[in-house]
Parts: C-alpha cells; sequence; structure tokens
C-alpha cells in the first residue's frame, strides 16, 4: 500500500474464500467459478473442518451451508462470531423467510438459497467482498460523526465515545449510509441497494431484522439512534 498525502492506493487483492458444504460436487462447482474471478478457495465437509481451517489460515469470505455433520452452519457462525467480523454468506436449501430471518440474526451477511446460479453466487460474492474490503483509489478517508458516534472510513472502524463498536460487514455499510444522509429519511429500498449492492429488495423482514440488530450496538437508555419513520422509512439523528 502506498500512501500519498491523504489518497491510498491498493495493490491488487487476491480474496480468500472458505466454502463449506458437505456436498462436495456443490463445493467443487463454487471453487471453479470462484477461482476463475480470481479468488483462492479452500473447502470444509462440515462445521468444525472449517474452524481448524480458519485458525490455520483465515479467510476473507465464509460461504457455508446451514444442514452439516459433527457442526452446522448456524454453529460455525457464531462461533466465528466470537473471534472475527468476517462477512458470512448461508448457501443453503432452507429458504422458508423465517429461515432466512434466522440466517441473519445468526451473524450472516447475505443469504443464498439453493438450487443457485454459480454465477449468480459468484456476483454476490464479489458484491460482498466489495462492500467490505473495497476502497475507491481517487477516495479520500473520513471520519463521519453523529452524536457519540464516529465512524472511520479508513479503519472501518465504529467508535462510541471513543470506544470501538464491533459491527459485521453488512451492519458497517448500513451506518455508513445513514451517517453520509444524516437527518434524511432513507427508505427500505434505498437501504438496501446501498448495503446489499442489490436494486431489488426481496423482503422487508432481512433490513427490519438488520437495521434492529445495528440500533442495538449504537443505541443506549439515553439515545435512540436511527428513528423508524412510518409508511416513509428510517433517518438518523445525532
Amino acid at each position: 500500500m502506498i500512501v500519498s498525502g491523504s489518497v491510498i492506493r491498493r495493490s491488487v487483492k487476491v480474496y480468500k474464500i472458505l466454502v463449506v458444504d458437505d456436498e462436495p460436487k456443490i463445493a467443487e462447482l463454487l471453487k471453479v467459478c470462484l477461482e476463475m474471478q480470481g479468488m483462492e478457495v479452500s473447502c470444509a465437509e462440515n462445521g468444525r473442518e472449517a474452524l481448524e481451517s480458519f485458525a490455520k489460515n483465515p479467510a476473507d469470505m465464509v460461504i457455508t451451508d446451514i444442514m452439516m455433520p459433527v457442526m452446522d452452519g448456524y454453529a460455525l457462525v457464531s462461533e466465528l462470531r466470537r473471534k472475527s467480523n468476517v462477512p458470512v454468506m448461508f448457501l443453503t436449501a432452507k429458504g422458508d423467510v423465517l429461515d432466512r430471518i434466522k440466517g441473519l440474526n445468526a451473524g450472516a451477511d447475505d443469504y443464498l438459497v439453493k438450487p443457485f446460479d454459480p454465477m449468480e453466487a459468484a456476483a454476490r460474492i464479489s458484491a460482498t467482498l466489495r462492500r467490505c474490503y473495497g476502497y475507491d483509489k481517487t477516495q479520500e478517508a473520513k471520519k463521519l460523526t453523529c452524536g457519540d458516534l464516529q465512524l472511520d472510513t479508513l479503519s472501518k472502524m465504529l467508535y462510541k465515545k471513543d470506544i470501538p463498536v464491533e459491527l459485521t460487514a453488512l451492519e458497517y455499510k448500513m451506518l455508513e449510509f445513514f451517517m453520509e444522509n444524516k437527518g434524511r429519511v432513507l427508505t427500505k429500498n434505498q437501504i438496501y441497494e446501498a448495503a446489499w449492492d442489490q436494486d431489488k429488495f426481496p423482503d422487508d423482514n432481512s433490513i427490519m431484522v438488520a437495521i434492529s440488530k445495528l440500533r442495538g450496538k449504537i443505541s443506549d437508555e439515553s439515545h435512540d439512534y436511527i428513528k423508524t419513520i412510518r409508511g416513509l422509512g428510517y433517518r438518523l439523528e445525532g
């Protein structure tokens, strides 16, 4: 990385992806698609094996099934979240709305249902990586503030009263969008497009769950930063 004034330039990064699935054909198909995108891919057949792999060689993103022997996807993500904010996508046959909500509540950043189009999966994984690690070469690092909150866009860290607050990649992107538009009412579709890098919002529950989790991390008894504007959307207030 070369620093020149306030402009940051970075060399191209090879992202490491960990695919966790007890169906070898699915894991291999995804591995081939991601390697075609220039990514480095390793595979594991269950959550326990994935944790061991992650400890030895941390990945930049984890793609995991839910229903697996030894340790399922929910348990895997729970263990990962104890030590890392690595972005996670659930890739599973469990496609009901309640399953999606449970997956997001468990700490996942995205959720894709089987059967899936491998190129769509690769595109969504690439979008998540851009959201989490991407940096505009011409963009200057800045700090966004709102009340006791300070968001450092270079380190991608949130501080509340100078104390670090851990956010998932999805929570960070949502909060950055809120803070860049402080005082403005943002619709669910606008928030979804900014945080998920997709044009069409699939259901209201996903964003409601995500905002609820973000609220829980930034609000306290004296201040609820994200206000619900009935019939319109949400607004961040300092």
